[in-house]
């Protein structure tokens, strides 16, 4: 019985000290080494006064309303069902109050997860005219800044573009 009581307390040892240490370092140290910036985050800085401030991370979407901002998703987390009839009172409010007769779907609809970062680029170029007109800017230099900001591919018909909303109001803020 001894022997049992000492073996299983070895393995219970063995097993935490590779489980809970060992493969918690290996995993750490590749992450920091190969991803260190995913891995910290992906903070966004910016230098104010002689100092590195952070502005906010390039995976985790903040919200902006002022309106020469670019505007995310609704940061309002939605579980509905696409085809419920909440949800699409909520679609068609919003649509509403935008005061377009065609809104790009992320615009009106919200987030899963409430935190997404970027935007379809037709999202975007669609509030290109607020901001442009709010901010006394030509349209066309506030498109080309969306631009610069757009990430993936588009291969034929499919596409995977997206627009980074931190990265566009960053920009916007620096062309004053």
């Amino acid at each position: 019985m001894k022997k049992i009581m000492i073996a299983s307390l070895k393995s219970i040892l063995l097993f935490t000290l590779l489980c809970g240490v060992v493969y918690t370092v290996a995993v750490t140290a590749v992450g920091q080494i190969v991803f260190s910036a995913q891995a910290n985050g992906s903070l966004i800085k910016k230098q104010e006064a002689g100092k590195n401030v952070v502005i906010g991370s390039k995976l985790i979407g903040q919200t902006f309303t002022g309106e020469k901002y670019l505007h995310g998703r609704s940061s309002e987390v939605s579980q509905l069902s696409p085809v419920s009839k909440e949800q699409k009172q909520r679609v068609e409010e919003r649509v509403r109050k935008s005061n377009a007769t065609a809104v790009p779907v992320d615009l009106v609809t919200a987030s899963a997860s409430g935190v997404d970062p970027e935007i379809s680029v037709e999202a975007a170029l669609f509030q290109s005219e607020r901001i442009a007109a709010a901010r006394n800017m030509k349209k066309e230099d506030v498109r080309a800044i969306i631009k610069q900001n757009i990430t993936g591919v588009k291969i034929g018909g499919i596409t995977s573009q997206r627009v980074n909303v931190l990265g566009v109001n960053q920009m916007l803020d620096e062309s004053k």
